[in-house]
């Protein structure tokens, strides 16, 4: 075997400073892992250690049953949604009823009601609603009452209301009271047509048929008219019956009862010609009265 004639490893140039520095990827990854199992010379917190120690005697005391019930953080109470009261007049339209009280009570009964039921029901959103919204149509009535008649105060000494001890009426200022102040011209030449137009062909259709359908036509025109007048001069109330309807209705009754009444005694003693029929001239007579009644009475 032939002899080496590299020259010997201390013969060899310097290497390059810089890469003599470098630390091979093997070398970092022991020292790294040396530290690692170095101990851990660093101080405990004092701090840190008392905490450790209260919590380790908390729970101690807590598994023995030491710790009472003044130690203990307080429960939060949890709401059942089963627990909570509904309002049993949530849906009772007249405001009295709905809080329990009579239409004659004082404001003072009405804020005892009120404050009573808030109290009762104020877990229950709809409940405490429906509450607030009677207290307010109560006091909407009363600033009406008061704006309309003024401030009465009351002579017999009882317990009252704004609106004092009612004045006394006759018959008829009672009846001037249900009247219309006014009355538009379109409106009478409008209504009185459609008014005359319907007794017209009740009293042609008396001759040669039932005249059923233009007196129901009538009736129910008239019953509208009062019904659209009473709404749109006090849309909130109060009403008869909790509705303006029944109001109309029974507006409407009467005047088929006193318009029969005056049929009855134009036809009974007051003479027409001879080419007219009582029947057919009772039929007008009553579409008069009903269109008097819907254009003007309130």
């Amino acid at each position: 075997m032939a002899p080496c004639h590299h020259a010997p490893c201390h013969s060899l140039p310097a290497l390059n400073p810089r890469l003599s520095r470098r630390v091979r990827p093997e070398a970092a990854f022991g020292k790294f892992r040396d530290a690692r199992q170095q101990p851990n010379t660093c101080k405990p917190c004092p701090f840190r250690a008392m905490q450790q120690g209260k919590r380790r005697r908390r729970l101690l005391a807590a598994e023995t049953g030491e710790l009472g019930a003044a130690d203990l953080p307080p429960e939060e109470p949890k709401e059942s949604k089963h627990s909570v009261q509904v309002f049993p007049r949530i849906r009772e339209k007249d405001p009295y009823r709905r809080l329990g009280v009579e239409h004659a009570a004082t404001f003072e009964e009405v804020q005892e009601a009120r404050n009573y039921l808030y109290e009762e029901y104020k877990a229950h959103e709809k409940s405490r609603e429906s509450i607030e919204m009677a207290l307010d149509e109560i006091l909407k009535q009363k600033m009406k009452i008061r704006h309309k008649y003024g401030f009465r105060p009351p002579k017999s000494g009882r317990r009252t209301d704004v609106e004092g001890d009612p004045t006394k009426k006759n018959l008829l200022e009672q009846f001037k009271e249900r009247l219309e102040p006014s009355v538009a011209g379109p409106t009478i030449v409008n209504d009185g047509s459609i008014f005359m137009a319907l007794g017209i062909w009740s009293a042609w259709q008396s001759a040669s048929s039932d005249p059923t359908l233009p007196l129901g036509a009538a009736i129910c025109f008239c019953s509208y008219r009062l019904f659209d007048k009473r709404r749109k001069r006090n849309p909130e109330g109060p009403y008869w019956g909790n509705s303006p309807v029944w109001g109309a209705l029974a507006a409407t009754v009467g005047g088929l009862v006193v318009g029969g009444l005056v049929a009855w005694l134009t036809v009974r003693y007051v003479p027409f010609p001879a080419g007219l029929r009582p029947e057919a001239v009772g039929l007008f007579v009553l579409n008069a009265i009903l269109g008097v009644l819907a254009i003007w009475f309130k």
